[in-house]
């Protein structure tokens, strides 16, 4: 269990929540994104929240959206809705932060999708995380948005299209209400599931952040005509 004061741990189980939320990328990142021979959905992957005043975070979280139709034509329109992103706090930490519930903020970032017009499209989106008194040992989750989103229309320019994530979003945080409030504004980073530099014991706590060159983007939803 990590030591920190009762406000501390809120503060970080806050960024968390977002970071979830997120699942939600930043324009900062440079698109280097190509469409391979073979691409698969990512599933879960970590976010790493470095912040200037606690210890890093890391989180499982698994984002999700859908291409409408499923295989869409080249030089024809479909739509990428149902985006959302589910984040888990464990047991522990929900707990301790239940008595702060309820958890507000935003993320902002990037959404690629390659093999497609317009090739990227901007997403912010705010939630309120409410976490019950009595929290299950499989913890809490939570989803941002709280309903999938959607992220419009596009227009095919290959026989695959594919949605991914940039590796970097930023996330404004605030726990607490009234004069207590908490506020804080994290840059966080995509990273493979079971990345080496993160403690597996403790998949909520980071150990030394990982070198940027293994970021990944994650892919969400696939098309294939």
């Amino acid at each position: 269990m990590v030591r920190r004061s009762l406000a501390g741990a809120f503060v970080v189980c806050l960024v968390a929540a977002v970071a979830a939320l997120v699942t939600l990328a930043v324009p900062s990142y440079s698109a280097t994104s190509r469409i391979q021979k073979r691409v698969l959905l990512t599933g879960r992957y970590q976010l790493y929240c470095p912040d200037p005043v606690e210890t890093p975070i890391v989180l499982h979280v698994r984002a999700t959206a859908r291409i409408i139709p499923v295989k869409p034509a080249s030089k024809h329109r479909f739509e990428v809705s149902g985006f959302q992103t589910e984040v888990t706090f464990p047991q522990g930490v929900a707990s301790a932060l239940a008595q702060m519930s309820p958890i507000t903020g935003k993320v902002t970032g990037t959404v690629f999708v390659v093999g497609a017009t317009p090739r990227n499209r901007p997403v912010a989106e705010s939630f309120v995380a409410v976490i019950p008194r009595s929290v299950p040992a499989a913890g809490f989750n939570f989803w941002v948005p709280a309903r999938g989103a959607d992220l419009g229309t596009f227009t095919a320019s290959s026989s695959t299209a594919v949605v991914q994530e940039a590796s970097r979003f930023r996330l404004s945080l605030t726990v607490g209400r009234g004069r207590n409030a908490q506020t804080r504004v994290l840059a966080c980073t995509a990273f493979a599931d079971a990345t080496r530099d993160f403690q597996p014991s403790q998949p909520w706590v980071g150990t030394k952040e990982p070198p940027f060159s293994d970021a990944i983007t994650p892919v969400i939803a696939l098309g294939r005509s």
